[in-house]
This record gives C-alpha cells, sequence and structure tokens, in this order.
C-alpha cells in the first residue's frame, strides 16, 4: 500500500508548512498518484501565503507490480551517494521479489520481467517510467543524450549558459519519435520547455548495439543507476569516446 508522512517545509517567504510527503507509492492501488508523477505534480505545494510552488525531494519508493516497475527514489542531492543508494534498491527488491522473497512472489514476478532502477528526483522517476512503458532501453536513451548534447548548436541555444545538465525524455510521440526537454541543474532540477524531437531511427541504431558494447564505450550504468549523470558535473557533458 500507500504511505505518507508530514513534513514541515519552510517558504522562501518564511512561512512554515505541514505537507504530506510519500514514503512509498503502490501505484496499482493509487493510480492517481502515478498520475501526479507524470503531470509533475507529486510533491509539489503551494505556499499558503505567497502562492509561489515548492517542490519537495523526498525518499521514496514507487512500485507498480503490473507494469514491472520496481524504482527506489531519493532527491537529488544524494546522487554523489549513487552506491549507498544503488545498493538499498537492490537489497529492497531481493528481499520483496528476489531471492530472498517467498517462492510465491518469485514465482508471481519473475526478475526478469521487472524493471528495478534508482532514480534521483521526480523527474528522473517520471523519465523512468516513460521508457520502460514505452518498451525503450534506457541505457540507449542515456548514450542518446549524451550525443545530443555535444551538438548543442543544433538546438539553436547556448545550452551551457542555461545550466543544462542533461535531456530528459518527455514522451514518444505517436510515430515513434522522441520528445526531450533540456533539464537545469539544481536542487532540485528544473526542466525547460525547451526542447527537441529526435527520429526513432536515431535510438534504434543505439540499441542495435549489444548493451555490453555500449556500457563499455559509454560507463552510464552501475547496477541498477542508469544514468549519463554518472559520469558527468552537472553543466558540463563529455564528448562521447571516439
Amino acid at each position: 500500500m500507500s504511505q505518507t508522512a508530514t513534513r514541515e517545509i519552510e517558504c522562501n517567504c518564511g512561512v512554515k508548512l505541514s505537507v504530506f510527503c510519500a514514503d512509498s507509492i503502490n501505484a496499482e492501488r493509487h493510480p492517481h498518484m502515478r498520475q501526479a508523477v507524470l503531470d509533475r505534480q507529486l510533491h509539489v505545494f503551494r505556499c499558503t501565503s505567497c502562492n509561489v510552488g515548492i517542490v519537495v525531494e523526498n525518499r521514496f519508493w514507487y512500485i507498480d507490480l503490473e507494469r514491472g516497475q520496481f524504482y527506489g527514489v531519493f532527491p537529488t542531492a544524494e546522487r554523489a551517494h549513487e552506491r549507498a543508494c544503488a545498493q538499498a534498491v537492490h537489497d529492497a527488491f531481493e528481499l520483496a521479489l528476489g531471492s530472498k522473497a517467498g517462492a510465491t512472489a518469485r514465482a508471481l514476478f519473475p526478475t526478469d520481467k521487472m524493471h528495478v532502477r534508482v532514480c534521483f528526483g521526480n523527474e528522473e522517476l517520471r523519465e523512468k517510467m516513460i521508457i520502460q512503458e514505452a518498451g525503450l532501453l534506457d541505457l540507449a536513451v542515456e548514450v542518446l543524450k549524451a550525443k545530443l548534447l555535444v551538438e548543442t548548436h543544433r538546438f539553436g541555444a547556448d545550452v551551457a549558459k542555461l545550466g543544462v545538465h542533461t535531456l530528459r525524455l518527455d514522451h514518444v510521440e505517436d510515430n515513434g519519435d522522441l520528445a526531450f526537454h533540456f533539464e537545469q541543474s539544481g536542487t532540485p532540477t528544473r526542466v525547460l520547455e525547451v526542447g527537441v524531437v529526435i527520429s526513432r531511427a536515431q535510438y534504434d541504431e543505439i540499441a542495435a548495439v549489444p548493451w555490453q558494447e555500449l556500457l563499455a564505450k559509454y560507463p552510464f550504468a552501475s547496477g541498477p543507476h542508469v544514468s549519463l549523470l554518472r559520469v558527468t558535473v552537472p553543466g558540463v557533458v563529455p564528448p562521447p569516446a571516439a
């Protein structure tokens, strides 16, 4: 079941608020919370005094067994501790559905059918949901992002000055093309309305390469953590390996 807890937050205007944040989300039982993630409204609150929107980052579990999603979500500030966070996700999955789970759970939810990931921030969670539900490979998506970001001139904007550190897959078009938005670094990060649509063919070319070869060239994955931000400094994206 989904669980929430009260948190005390303070707006920049000085007003203190009590808000409810999720500690765990069961998307099957509470589809409105899944929709809140997709609508970028989960853990977004409005100050009762100045009416400014406040984004609260929180640790929580996001589970959707019907769709095969098992995600541990952590504040973006904890990205530096990716190994510990990834281990926590791995251990939780093994206990719930993996090697340490009961026989019934293992039979009902085979590990090869589950998408197990560590996410930093709600935007990364949202993106993993979009990727998994569209049948895409997140490692291939991350490689595509890296290739795009080294060609910043094609976007007609100086993304470095905008503080852009990655692209986020916003949605997949009806024809299969991939629609990305730029994301600014920060705590929390901010997705801009500026973006680009990339043909499905460009993704398919990358996805056709065996994942072992991709990973050897682009070390964007370690266990359940798959993100080009593993190897980049905020605001700086290195070129792909030659």
